[in-house]
């Protein structure tokens, strides 16, 4: 639908004054115009049909020392939702929030246990996402937008790498979505990407224009954020970090051909650690029993100093080329950042002239959520633009 100066014009105003409700509302029709620029007349007409779509409503007056007191508005943040998802090696994670971002509902799947119910076809995430959101009693014509976070390399709209998600490789994940959900708005993007947005709005990463965010969990990635702007590469293969190579070729990795690990992922990926780390006690099935013995068993102290060596190693090599603010780390390996940093600092010391600031996630687990939640606001909230 091509759109008219005029009303190209009064859509913008409308963004503006939605905006301003939703960030430092409520507020009053005299205060919108005054902080917009904005004619009384103009206001009154935009928040009338505001009111009408049932964006907006009055709350009653507000305080006033002198004249008549104005009665104030504000954004309904319940007027639709936002459903967003975070897909890994291990879990799936979904969150609703209200409009304004704020999360009303949340659950947690076992990509185990969703095999063991043959649930891990790729037509089954619609059955999945619908049962979340009937479960909380909302209707899915309410879902405003889609995002979803997902360990892989995605190309409009298709998973098309995702070594941890074999059963959806070169799925047309994007169309699969929008049969279920028809009249929502879909995103899907990497999860780290998806990751250092989230720390960039929310979390450790607020207030910072360079940021890298390491995600140590089942595999391992980065984000990459330069001057506020997520950065993806030519082939959207930007902060794919597991491929770093820091040691010799001759080295046990054997090389893609033979694993869709990369080579910094077969030495330090939980999934990694948690092998070698069984080939010394059966009892090592998860890594916070692992990072319990650091300093207890012999073998797991050296284990986990090696896996500091290589992270710090990765370090140096993102700081050269990217110089970053700050880097976050965070996933479940990330989750005990304060024992590898102690064996990452000297290394990182050694090879470099300056500091690097190296900090743990505020958000984990929750990182990719809020990382979807924002794109699906910047998205939902957008304001129309002249072409």
């Amino acid at each position: 639908m091509k759109i008219g100066r005029p009303q190209l014009i009064d859509e913008v105003n409308k963004g503006q004054i939605l905006k301003l409700l939703r960030e430092e509302g409520p507020v009053s029709r005299a205060e919108i115009a005054r902080r917009l620029g904005l004619s009384r007349p103009t206001v009154s007409t935009h928040i009338r049909e505001l009111i009408k779509e049932g964006l907006v409503y009055e709350i009653g007056k507000g305080k006033s020392s002198k004249g008549r007191k104005g009665i104030l508005l504000k954004y309904n943040a319940k007027y639709g939702y936002f459903l967003a998802g975070d897909i890994e090696g291990s879990i799936m994670r979904f969150a609703i929030s209200d409009l304004c971002g704020e999360i009303t509902h949340e659950k947690v799947l076992s990509l185990n246990e969703l095999r063991e119910k043959n649930m891990m076809q790729p037509e089954k995430l619609v059955e999945i996402m619908k049962t979340f959101v009937y479960e909380n009693k909302i209707n899915p014509e309410h879902i405003k937008v889609i995002s979803i976070g997902i360990a892989g390399i995605i190309e409009e709209g298709k998973l098309i790498f995702a070594p941890n998600l074999p059963e959806w490789n070169h799925t047309p994940l994007k169309s699969l979505i929008e049969t279920g959900f028809p009249n929502t708005f879909i995103i899907l993007e990497n999860d780290v990407n998806m990751a250092v947005m989230g720390e960039f709005w929310k979390g450790a990463g607020k207030g910072h224009k360079n940021i890298v965010y390491m995600n140590l969990s089942t595999g391992i990635g980065a984000g990459i954020m330069i001057d506020e702007k997520l950065y993806e590469g030519a082939n959207k293969f930007a902060g794919e970090i597991a491929y770093m190579v820091l040691g010799k070729r001759h080295d046990e990795y054997p090389g893609v051909e033979y694993t869709p690990l990369g080579a910094l992922e077969w030495v330090v990926s939980g999934i990694r650690i948690i092998e070698k780390a069984k080939s010394i006690d059966p009892k090592y099935n998860l890594i916070e029993k692992i990072f319990e013995d650091y300093n207890k068993v012999y073998e797991i102290t050296e284990l986990i100093n090696n896996v500091s060596e290589y992270l710090a190693k990765a370090v140096v090599n993102i700081v050269s080329i990217l110089d970053p603010e700050v880097i976050i780390v965070g996933g479940i390996v990330g989750k005990f950042l304060n024992i590898l940093i102690s064996k990452m600092q000297p290394v990182i010391e050694y090879y470099l002239p300056i500091p690097v600031k190296i900090i743990p996630s505020a958000l984990y687990p929750k990182t990719v959520i809020y990382g979807a939640i924002y794109k699906a606001i910047n998205h939902y909230h957008t304001k129309p633009v002249i072409i």
